[in-house]
């Protein structure tokens, strides 16, 4: 714009000067004035292409940071997710470590149980083996006798 302002004011001042200006001169200077025009018209196209492409980049690039805070916003999720994984995870060894002391008491109460069952058995077996040699005393003698014969 500035070169056509300047181009302008040659012309102004040209057109002021015609009287004393040789023709041959004005056509060099309106040929001179054509070509800048030319040159201005190359430029702006050229600035207009330009500013297509830097459209086109700020578009692509808001493009870019959208999908960057969509990543984001699932990198936030999938570490909540993790987060929540890791305290049901947590939950779940904590409940897994009452279970293995319990299945421990469990076996240990088992034990105790055989054994007691064992000891009562033994006990039974001993009051039975008091008893028994008490109410087969008078039987003793005939016992023996019965064992001679077949």
């Amino acid at each position: 714009m500035r070169f056509l302002g300047l181009a302008t004011a040659w012309v102004v001042v040209a057109t002021g000067c015609a009287a004393r200006i040789p023709p041959e001169v004005l056509e060099a200077q309106v040929r001179e004035t054509l070509h800048w025009q030319h040159e201005y018209e190359r430029e702006r196209e050229r600035l207009e292409g330009v500013a297509v492409r830097l459209a086109a980049l700020e578009s692509a690039l808001e493009r870019l940071k959208q999908e960057r805070a969509e990543a984001e916003q699932g990198r936030v999720a999938l570490l909540e997710e993790l987060v929540r994984t890791e305290a049901d995870r947590h939950a779940l060894e904590e409940h897994n470590a009452q279970l293995l002391a319990r299945e421990r008491e469990l076996n240990e109460l088992r034990e105790m149980h055989e054994q007691l069952s064992d000891v009562f058995y033994e006990s039974a077996l001993e009051r039975a083996r008091r008893r028994l040699p008490a109410a087969r005393q008078p039987d003793a003698p005939e016992a023996g006798g019965r064992t001679a014969t077949p």
